[in-house]
Formats: structure tokens, sequence, C-alpha cells
């Protein structure tokens, strides 16, 4: 048995995608999981990502996900809701927070460690639930696109570890 502590990685999918895009660079996530895994076990690894049911972004997406799957992650999915704004702009809306919580707290009595990859304050409180088991937790976010919440807790950030885990 490794004495190397047990982590979980936990991915928002449409956080993290829409912060990459802003910030200029794209993670790899078979990078992700192989640096993440240098200095843990990683026994789960998560990543949640709205179902669009349009084509070709279903087709897309299900490739996405068996590529996610086939390089270590569980895929989460529900279906994407299209929300029109006040400008009449339709917006793809699919909101994990709820889902990523639950997930992480059923997870701790296997896990030493958390890693929640996403810049969003809601989940403070997972922060707390974790902490309260006596668990480890550490957010990884990009520079440019994580809450002064998550500036004020152990994190790291992206942009520092891009140079190995940037998609090509």
């Amino acid at each position: 048995m490794s004495d190397r502590p047990k982590l979980g990685l936990y991915i928002n999918g449409a956080n993290l995608f829409y912060a990459g895009k802003r910030n200029g660079f794209m993670i790899d996530y078979k990078k992700l999981h192989a640096w993440v895994s240098k200095e843990s076990d990683i026994v789960v690894a998560k990543y949640f990502i709205g179902q669009p049911s349009w084509e070709p972004a279903k087709s897309l997406n299900k490739t996405f996900n068996k590529y996610l799957e086939k390089i270590g992650y569980t895929i989460v999915t529900k279906p994407l809701k299209k929300l029109k704004t006040k400008d009449g702009i339709v917006k793809n809306k699919c909101n994990f927070d709820v889902e990523m919580h639950d997930e992480i707290i059923h997870d701790l009595d296997k896990l030493d460690m958390v890693y929640l990859v996403s810049g969003d304050s809601d989940f403070m409180r997972t922060k707390e639930r974790t902490l309260s088991k006596k668990k480890k937790i550490k957010f990884l976010a990009y520079k440019k696109w994580y809450s002064w919440e998550i500036r004020m807790s152990w994190h790291i950030l992206l942009d520092d570890i891009r140079e190995h885990i940037q998609r090509d």
C-alpha cells in the first residue's frame, strides 16, 4: 500500500473551459491528471460537464467524454439549458455546484485530500465540510479568473503550472 496521499480530483468543466478561453491557454486533462498524480494516488477523478441535446455539439461532447473516460476520469453530466438574455441572445447554462459538493462529500471517507478545479466561490461550504472531516482541500484556478474567497484559501494557480498542463 502506498504512503502517498489518496486524492480526489474534481473538475468544473464549464468553469475551466470558459476561464481557459479568456485566459489564453487550455488545459490538457491527461497532463493535469499526470501532474497531480506525481505526489499522490488519484482515487477519484471526476469531470462535470453539461450535455448538449443538439448536433453537432452532442456528438463532439460524446467524443470528448469518451476520451476523458479513457484517461481515467468519471464523467458526470446533465442537460444544458438554453437561456435567453434580455438582449435576445441565447446562452447555454449548466450549473454543477450542488452535484460537485455532494460528490466530494460522498467520496471523502476514501480520500486524504481534494483538488477542486474551479475558480467559483460557491465551493466555500465544500471547503468547510472537507476541513471539518480533517481532510485537506486545495483549489486550482486561473490567475485572472478566481474568486477572492479562493485567493484566501489553499490554492494552486494553473498559470504557475502551465508548462506541465497546457494543451498543445
